[in-house]
């Protein structure tokens, strides 16, 4: 019966074959038990045989959305889940195998709970990462504790009750990036609160340099899309360079860093804002945000 499944996982996946693999086989580990869950994994037009290859797996429902973008994929997902709760993780996310216990744990009685924040920690994935990409990625990335505190919240670990979400609408399917924290907005707005769950953990690759500034041109791409006001150019160059000053003396007065850490991780503070920088004026042009 519908009353019976706890929880609906929800994971796009676009071009992504070897480690939505491993976020199946982590996801299919959880120690709720199989009647309380289910596993939606929704291809965003993959062609590198990501598609394909799911169909051989077992366990999971398998979706396809037409639409680009992880929010139109999300969206699908939340059309198709039973479960009282939704949760959302990426593709390149391995979940803990009690990330959907604690989740629900901390969802318990929580007054006018909209969002359920979990935790979210790096890994170095492979010889591409880059000492210096990896102390970026623990200083300044995903850190949802901070996150949760501002009334915000990433997909990459996120429950909420399935209704909260659908009678919102879903995500903002217009936005390649920060549809979650626009969803989060709204939920806020509406005087619902964003909890942070420690012990709900989710294992994130850390990226590596050229990744961290792909990632960049998509974040400064859905903040041009999310705004409607004419000086958008100029209020995103200005909160560029706010970010970018806010950084540096973290990083310069870093205790914890070598002199060589410092340098590296500030030449990557630096590359970011300047990527940023270089993205909105390709905006003002005319030229379409990016999708990666």
């Amino acid at each position: 019966m519908q009353s019976q499944l706890l929880v609906t996982v929800i994971v796009p996946v676009w071009n992504d074959i070897d480690r939505i693999l491993l976020c199946v086989e982590a996801l299919k580990a959880q120690t709720l038990k199989n009647n309380e869950y289910e596993i939606f994994v929704v291809d965003n037009g993959s062609t590198d045989g990501t598609y394909e290859k799911l169909q051989s797996q077992c366990g999971i429902t398998l979706l396809r959305e037409s639409n680009p973008g992880s929010y139109a994929a999300r969206n699908k997902g939340l059309k198709e889940a039973r479960g009282k709760y939704v949760a959302f993780t990426d593709s390149d996310c391995i979940p803990d195998d009690k990330w959907l216990e604690n989740l629900i744990s901390c969802a318990i009685d929580k007054p006018s709970m909209g969002i359920i924040a979990g935790d979210i920690q790096f890994f170095k994935e492979n010889t591409l990462v880059e000492a210096s990409a990896l102390a970026y990625e623990e200083l300044f990335s995903m850190d949802q504790e901070a996150y949760a505190k501002l009334g915000l919240c990433i997909t990459a670990n996120w429950l909420s009750d399935r209704e909260v979400i659908i009678n919102n609408s879903g995500f903002d399917t217009s936005l390649k990036s920060g549809g979650d924290h626009e969803m989060a907005q709204r939920l806020t707005e509406q005087g619902l609160k964003v909890y942070f769950c420690e012990d709900a953990i989710v294992m994130h690759p850390a990226r590596n340099k050229k990744e961290l500034l792909k990632k960049r041109r998509r974040v400064i791409g859905g903040a041009w899309d999310k705004s409607s006001t004419r000086l958008k150019s100029v209020k995103l160059g200005i909160n560029a360079t706010k970010l970018f000053l806010k950084r540096c003396p973290k990083v310069l007065l870093n205790r914890g860093f070598t002199f060589q850490c410092k340098f590296s991780v500030f030449i990557i503070v630096t590359s970011i804002y300047m990527i940023s920088l270089s993205e909105i004026i390709k905006l003002s042009l005319g030229y379409k945000s990016s999708r990666s």
